[in-house]
C-alpha cells in the first residue's frame, strides 16, 4: 500500500472518528437541552407550590426538581461533556450548561429540608394577634440553610457571562438566572426575619415600635411625606397596635434638633425642626433617630424602632389581606394609591379628615393582618418582599443586636456597606411646593459609565421629570391638592428637589438642566458630594437634569438608589463601571 494511500486512509479514519464523536456529542447536547429545559418549569412549579403552601404538591414538584436536575447534571459530568466545554464557538455555551445544571441539581437537594416544612412557613405569619415564636425557632436551620444554597447557586450563575450564548440557550439560562436570582432574595428575607423575629417580637422584653405611613403625594426622599404614626407593642409575639397620632400635629419645634453642619448645608434647618421633614435625607437610621426624639420629647412611650411603608406597598399588602372597606372606600391592590394620594384630597378637604381616614386606614389594614385574616396568606410575605427591594419599607432597630441581623440590606436603608464607605449614587426627590401634586410626577432616572483613568472612573447620571397634571389644574384642583400658590409656587404647579449624593470621595465635574451648563457648587454630606437642582414644573411640562461624576472604580456595578414614586415598580437601577 502506497504511502499516499494510506495518508488518506488514516485521515478518512480520523475524520469518522471526529464525526461520531461529534454525533455523540451532539446527541449528548440534545439530551441536557431536554433535561436542562425541564429543569427550568419545574423548578417554576417547585417555586409555585411553595407559595401556595400544598404539601402533596411541593413533595411532587421537589420530585420533578430532583428528577431533571439529576438527569441534567449527570449528563455535563463525564469527558464528553468536558470536550465541549473546550471546543472553540460553543465551549461557553457548554460551561454554561455545566454551570446550570450544577446549580439546579445541588439547589434541588439543599431545598428539600425547607420543602419538607414548607406549610409550617405559615408560622411567620400572625394568627390572633401572636407570631408563634417557638414554630418560627424551629423554621430557623431549614430556612438558613435554604438561602445558603440559593445564594450559592445565584453568585455561581451570576457568574457566568451568557450574553455570548445562542438565542434559544441563553433565554433559558436567563430565565433560570432570574428565577434562582429572585428565590435567593425571598429566601434571604426569610432567614433575616427568622433569626431576626424572637428578639424584635419581645421573646427577651417587651418591644415598641413606630408605624410610619409615608404619603407620595408629597415627596419626601425615602418615598413620602410622614402621615399617620401608630405604635406597636410586642411582647412574646403578641403585636398590638397602639396610640394614633398625624405627623402633622407636632408641629415646629423651636430651636431644631441637633444636626450636623453639613445637614444643615444641604437639607435646612428643617430636617430636624419638623417631623414631617425628617426623611429629607436618604439615610433612614437618620430618620429614625430624629423620628425617636421627637416622638419621646412629646409622647411618654420609649421606642425601640422605627417601621415605615408607603402607599405602595400599602397596595401590595392588600394583595394578601383582600379588599378593604374604610369609611365608605373600598380600597383594593388596584384601586388604593388612587384613593389614597389623591382621590381623598379631593372628597374631603379638610386636612383633620384627611388624617383620620389615613389612621383608620392603618389600624384596618394592621388588624385584619393581625388576626391572620388573610385570603391569601403567603402574599404577605412576597409583598413584604417586594415592597422592601422597591425601597418602599424601612425598619430600624435602636438594640444593635437587632439592627446587626438587617446590616447591609436594602430594608435597613444604611448609605455605608458592611465595609464603611458609599459605593451607590442616591438620587432623592422631595417636594418644595408645599402640596399633594407629587401625584402627577413620573420621573425617571438613567446612568452610564463613560471613562476610567488612573483608577477614577467617570459616570453620566440623567433624571428626567414630568409633570401629568392636567392643564387647568389650578382651577380644576382643590386648593390643598394644587397647593393655593404656597411656597410662591402657583396653584397646580410644582417644584421639585432633585438631588444627587454620589459615591465616597466622588465629585461632580459637571451639572446642567435642560442642556444649561451651571457652575457646579460644591457641597458634601460627610464624605459624598451632593448636588441639588431645583426643578420647576408647569402642567404637562417636561425637564431634565444631567450630572458628570468621577468616583474611585470599583468591581462590577452600583446601585443607583432613586426615591420610590407611585408606580408599581422599582424606580432604582445600576450602572456598569467603565474601569
Amino acid at each position: 500500500m502506497s504511502r499516499a494511500r494510506l495518508a488518506v486512509l488514516l485521515i478518512a479514519g480520523a475524520a469518522a472518528v471526529l464525526l461520531l464523536g461529534a454525533g455523540l456529542i451532539g446527541w449528548q447536547a440534545l439530551q441536557v437541552n431536554s433535561a436542562l429545559r425541564a429543569a427550568v418549569v419545574d423548578a417554576d412549579t417547585f417555586r409555585s407550590a411553595l407559595e401556595a403552601g400544598d404539601e402533596q404538591e411541593v413533595d411532587d414538584a421537589l420530585n420533578d426538581l430532583q428528577e431533571s436536575a439529576g438527569e441534567a447534571e449527570a449528563r455535563t459530568s463525564g469527558v464528553r461533556w468536558s470536550i465541549l466545554a473546550h471546543l472553540p464557538a460553543i465551549g461557553d455555551d457548554a460551561r454554561g450548561v455545566r454551570a446550570a445544571s450544577t446549580a439546579v441539581s445541588d439547589l434541588s437537594e439543599a431545598l428539600a429540608p425547607v420543602a419538607q416544612r414548607a406549610t409550617d412557613l405559615d408560622a411567620l405569619l400572625p394568627e390572633g394577634g401572636r407570631i408563634a415564636l417557638e414554630a418560627v425557632a424551629d423554621l430557623q436551620q431549614p430556612v438558613d440553610q435554604a438561602a445558603q444554597a440559593l445564594a450559592a447557586a445565584d453568585t455561581r450563575l451570576q457568574a457566568e457571562d451568557s450574553s455570548g450564548y445562542v438565542d434559544q440557550f441563553r433565554g433559558r439560562y436567563d430565565e433560570l438566572a432570574g428565577l434562582v436570582g429572585d428565590a435567593a432574595d425571598a429566601m434571604d428575607a426569610a432567614s433575616v426575619a427568622v433569626d431576626l423575629m424572637p428578639l424584635a417580637l419581645g421573646s427577651e422584653d417587651p418591644q415598641r415600635y413606630l408605624l410610619v405611613f409615608q404619603n407620595n403625594a408629597e415627596i419626601r426622599a425615602t418615598g413620602g411625606l410622614p402621615s399617620a404614626l401608630s405604635l406597636l407593642d410586642a411582647e412574646d409575639g403578641r403585636i398590638s397596635l397602639g396610640r394614633q397620632v398625624a405627623a402633622s400635629s407636632f408641629g415646629e419645634r423651636s430651636t431644631p434638633l441637633p444636626i450636623t453642619k453639613d445637614e444643615e448645608e444641604v437639607f435646612t434647618d428643617y430636617l430636624g425642626r419638623y417631623m414631617l421633614d425628617a426623611n429629607f435625607t436618604p439615610a433612614f437610621p437618620r430618620t429614625a433617630e430624629l423620628m425617636k426624639q421627637r416622638w419621646e420629647e412629646v409622647h411618654p412611650e420609649r421606642l425601640d424602632g422605627v417601621i415605615s411603608l408607603d402607599a405602595v406597598a400599602i397596595s401590595y399588602l392588600l394583595e394578601a389581606t383582600g379588599p378593604l372597606s374604610v369609611d365608605g372606600y373600598e380600597l383594593t391592590a388596584g384601586t388604593a394609591v388612587d384613593v389614597l394620594i389623591n382621590q381623598i384630597y379631593i372628597d374631603r378637604p379638610d386636612p383633620q379628615a384627611q388624617d383620620a381616614f389615613f389612621r383608620q386606614v392603618v389600624s384596618t389594614m394592621f388588624g385584619r393582618i393581625l388576626q391572620g385574616d388573610l385570603g391569601r396568606p403567603r402574599e404577605l410575605l412576597a409583598a413584604l418582599v417586594r415592597g422592601g427591594d422597591e425601597h418602599r419599607i424601612y425598619t430600624h432597630f435602636f438594640d444593635e443586636s437587632a439592627q446587626d441581623l438587617i446590616e447591609g440590606r436594602t430594608i435597613a436603608g444604611e448609605p455605608a456597606g458592611p465595609g464603611g464607605g458609599v459605593q451607590r449614587f442616591d438620587v432623592t426627590l422631595n417636594s418644595g411646593t408645599a402640596s399633594k401634586m407629587s401625584y402627577y410626577l413620573d420621573y425617571d432616572v438613567r446612568a452610564s459609565g463613560s471613562m476610567c483613568r488612573d483608577g477614577q472612573e467617570t459616570m453620566r447620571l440623567e433624571a428626567t421629570l414630568s409633570s401629568t397634571a392636567p392643564l387647568d389644574a389650578a382651577t380644576s384642583l382643590p386648593a390643598y391638592l394644587s397647593g393655593g400658590g404656597a411656597n410662591g409656587v402657583g396653584p397646580g404647579k410644582q417644584l421639585v428637589e432633585v438631588r444627587l449624593f454620589t459615591p465616597t470621595q466622588g465629585r461632580v465635574t459637571e451639572f446642567a438642566i435642560n442642556g444649561k451648563e451651571f457652575d457646579v457648587r460644591k457641597s458634601s454630606l460627610d464624605d459624598r458630594a451632593t448636588s441639588t437642582a431645583y426643578i420647576f414644573l408647569e402642567p404637562e411640562q417636561t425637564a431634565e437634569v444631567t450630572w458628570q461624576v468621577t468616583a474611585p472604580s470599583t468591581d462590577g456595578s452600583r446601585e443607583v438608589r432613586v426615591t420610590p414614586g407611585i408606580e408599581p415598580r422599582d424606580y432604582s437601577t445600576h450602572v456598569t463601571g467603565a474601569c
